[in-house]
């Protein structure tokens, strides 16, 4: 068994601290942070996307029964979804994409279609583009700001 290097004196009960505080209130402010550090993601991302000139009319049989995608609707809709599934039950998690629901004013249903391409369309994967700008930035910010938190509580438990 390798020889521990370094040696923190009092880590034992700053673990047992941390472990004290309820799991509902660090897993609020995390997701504040995550909110706050993909705001350049999600800028990025309305920013790759392009809007279509024209309205897209919904047709059967040849005849058009309503518009069903308007011009700008699918940047609108970009913004951040927060993970409740999976990982998202447990810890902070948040995704940045094209919102989309029966509550959502801007639906972008059809931002995969965009994003991964289809037939009639190239695709232009505009998440992967957001991502590729801001990794390194959002990463360093998040990592500050996880820090600033996490010193912010060990202070407060100290006293």
């Amino acid at each position: 068994m390798p020889k521990s290097l370094v040696e923190i004196k009092g880590f034992a009960e700053l673990q047992q601290k941390i472990k004290q505080l309820p799991d509902k209130v660090t897993k609020r402010e995390m997701l504040k942070i995550l909110g706050q550090v993909a705001t350049p993601t999600v800028n990025a991302a309305k920013a790759s996307v392009k809007d279509s000139k024209r309205p897209h009319i919904q047709k059967r049989k040849g005849q058009a029964f309503g518009t069903y995608i308007t011009p700008g609707n699918l940047k609108k809709s970009i913004g951040k979804i927060r993970g409740k599934r999976g990982l998202g039950k447990q810890n902070a998690v948040i995704y940045v994409g094209a919102r989309a629901g029966k509550r959502q004013k801007n639906d972008g249903w059809y931002g995969k279609f965009v994003g991964s391409g289809t037939i009639k369309q190239t695709a232009n994967p505009f998440t992967e583009i957001a991502y590729n700008q801001t990794k390194g930035m959002v990463t360093a910010d998040a990592e500050t700001k996880v820090e600033k938190y996490i010193q912010k509580q060990i202070n407060k438990l100290s006293s």
